[in-house]
C-alpha cells in the first residue's frame, strides 16, 4: 500500500512561534514520522519579529521532512475575521489542488484542519470536482465544542472527527448523530524530543536566571491578558496569604504587564514576578523546569471548562514538578488522583491551601509528579499520529 498524504490547513502564521502554532505544526510532524507525504499550509504574515523560513525546523524541533507551503498575504497581524479567513482559504485550495494532481490517486489523502472556515469549502469542491477528490478523506481536528451553524455543519459533514479530549468528541459525536467508530481524540501530545529531555531544577534556573530565588517557587506559564483577569486574580489572591513564596507568570505584551503590576502594587505584592512576552518560546520549558509547584487554574471566564484542554498540561507533567489543577472534565482523559493535586476551582483560599500543602508535606506530591511524568511520556505526537492512521476511514 502506498504511503498516504497528509493536507494539514491551519489558520496560524508559523513564523511567529505560539501555543496554536506549536500545536499545528507539531501534530503534522507526527505524520511525517509515521512515513506520511506530508504537507503542511500556513498563512504567510509579514512582521517584523518573524524567524526566517529556515529556522522552523530548528526552532519548533523539527526531526522529520514535512513540506510547508506558505500562503501569501497582505497582512501584518493575526489572521482574524471571515474576510481574511476566506483569503487564507482560498490560497490553500490553490495549494492543495496542486498537491492532488501530483499525486498518485491510490495515495488516499487526509485533509485536516482545525478551522471550519478553511475545512468547508472543501465538501463544495469535493461535489464540483470528484475525480479530483479521488481517495480524498476530510477530517476536522476539533479544539472546543461549538453550536455555531458552520460547526455544527462541519462535524455533520467531515468524513472523521478527531478531538482534543474525549468531552469534545463525545458532544460532536452526540449532536451529529455519529458512531463512536467515526472519532477519536488526541489529548495536547509532547514530541519525541521532549519525551526524552531532561533538566534538573538547579540548570532550569541557571538559564533563565532564576538561582537567587530561595523561596518556594510558584509558577503558572500561560496567556495573560487584561480581558481574561479571573484566573490570575484567583492566583494572585492565593499570593496575598501566602508571602512567604515567588509567584512567576510568563508572557504578556508590555500593556498588559504594566497593568497587572499596577494591580499587584496596589495590593501591597512584593513576591511576584512578571517575565512580560518570552520571544523565544523555547525558554518557557525551563521557568516550568524552575519550579518547586505549577499551576494551571483556569477558571469559566473565557473557556468552557468542560472542553478546555489547556496546552501546557503536559508540558508540565513533562518536568516531574508537582502540579496543582481544578478537576475539570476537559482533563480528566489525562489527569487524576494519582498524578495532579486537584484543588476547588474558583477559590482562593483553597488554592492557597492546596499549595502550602504541597510544600509542607512534600512527599505525596512529588510521587505523583513522578507517575506525571511517567504516564505524559507516552503521549507523543509521532505516538498518536500512528494511532489516528490506523482508525482514519480508507
Amino acid at each position: 500500500m502506498s504511503n498516504p498524504y497528509i493536507i494539514y490547513l491551519s489558520p496560524y502564521d508559523i513564523l511567529r512561534p505560539r501555543t496554536n502554532q506549536l500545536s499545528d505544526v507539531r501534530f503534522t510532524e507526527g505524520f511525517a514520522q509515521n512515513q506520511c507525504n506530508t504537507h503542511l499550509i500556513v498563512p504567510y504574515v509579514e512582521r517584523a519579529d518573524n524567524i526566517s523560513k529556515m529556522e522552523v525546523a530548528e526552532t519548533y524541533g523539527l526531526k522529520s521532512h514535512l513540506k510547508i507551503h506558505y500562503s501569501p498575504t497582505r497582512f501584518s497581524e493575526d489572521v482574524k475575521g471571515g474576510w481574511q479567513l476566506a483569503q487564507v482559504a482560498w490560497h490553500g485550495i490553490r495549494s492543495t489542488f496542486a498537491i492532488l494532481k501530483q499525486r498518485k490517486h491510490q495515495n488516499t489523502t487526509y485533509i485536516i484542519s482545525r478551522s471550519s472556515h478553511l475545512l468547508r469549502p472543501y465538501f463544495t469542491l469535493r461535489k464540483l470536482f470528484p475525480s479530483r477528490f479521488k481517495n480524498v478523506v476530510l477530517i476536522h481536528w476539533a479544539h472546543d465544542f461549538n453550536n455555531s451553524k458552520n460547526h455544527q455543519k462541519i462535524y455533520q459533514l467531515a468524513d472523521y472527527i478527531i478531538a482534543t479530549n474525549s468531552s469534545i468528541l463525545n458532544s460532536i459525536l452526540k449532536k451529529s448523530k455519529r458512531n463512536s467508530t467515526e472519532g477519536s481524540y488526541t489529548l495536547n501530545p509532547i514530541t519525541e524530543s521532549q519525551a526524552l529531555e531532561h533538566f534538573t531544577k538547579e540548570e532550569a534556573r541557571n538559564e533563565v536566571k532564576l538561582n537567587h530565588i530561595t523561596t518556594p517557587l510558584v509558577v503558572y506559564t500561560g496567556k495573560i491578558g487584561i480581558n481574561y483577569d479571573k484566573e490570575l486574580k484567583y492566583i494572585l489572591e492565593a499570593a496575598q496569604q501566602l508571602p512567604q513564596y515567588t509567584f512567576l507568570f510568563t508572557g504578556g505584551k508590555p500593556k498588559t504587564v504594566a497593568f497587572w503590576e499596577d494591580y499587584c502594587a496596589g495590593l501591597g505584592l512584593n513576591n511576584i514576578l512578571f517575565t512580560g512576552y518570552l520571544s523565544d518560546y523555547r525558554k518557557i520549558k525551563y521557568y516550568q523546569y524552575s519550579a518547586d509547584i505549577l499551576i494551571s487554574y483556569y477558571t469559566q471566564q473565557g473557556h468552557d471548562v468542560r472542553y478546555n484542554f489547556p496546552n501546557k498540561i503536559c508540558e508540565y507533567m513533562l518536568t516531574g514538578n508537582p502540579m496543582v489543577s481544578p478537576n475539570y472534565p476537559a482533563t480528566q482523559d489525562l489527569l487524576n488522583a494519582n498524578n495532579c493535586t486537584f484543588t476547588t476551582p474558583e477559590n482562593s483560599k483553597a488554592l492557597a491551601k492546596s499549595l502550602r500543602d504541597i510544600i509542607e508535606n512534600p512527599l505525596p506530591a512529588q510521587q505523583k509528579a513522578q507517575q506525571a511524568a511517567l504516564d505524559v511520556r507516552e503521549i507523543t505526537f509521532k505516538k498518536v499520529a500512528a494511532r489516528l492512521l490506523k482508525q482514519f476511514p480508507k
